[in-house]
């Protein structure tokens, strides 16, 4: 079974691409599929930047997380409070964040992109 991106997703990555913008994918799937469809969407990902997991974020202190953002433009299994770290983590860097969810699960990462 696979669900593929859209290709007016894969328009819109590359658009913001063009524009200067860093995009990031932060989400539940798992880090292969993440990896996989971020290939598929054109996001620069190479096997020197993994996909960072939720497991992996949940032991990083502030440098190490400042560095994952930096390096990584995926991010797997990724719990809310994870996504509320990754948003400030950017806004730290000076990076004006703007993020996309469909959840309850995202309102915190949504809330603070908003507020800022």
């Amino acid at each position: 079974m696979i669900d593929p991106p859209r290709a007016e997703a894969i328009a819109a990555v590359r658009a913001c691409q063009s524009a200067g913008i860093q995009v990031k994918m932060i989400t539940g799937d798992h880090a292969l599929t993440a990896a996989a469809i971020a290939r598929q969407m054109g996001l620069s990902q190479d096997e020197a930047a993994p996909a960072f997991t939720g497991n992996q974020l949940a032991d990083m202190n502030a440098q190490d997380l400042a560095n994952a953002v930096e390096a990584s433009a995926v991010f797997a299994r990724v719990a809310p409070e994870q996504k509320l770290r990754l948003v400030e983590a950017l806004q730290a860097k000076g990076e004006v964040v703007a993020m996309t969810g469909d959840g309850v699960n995202d309102a915190p990462a949504l809330k603070q992109a908003v507020d800022r």
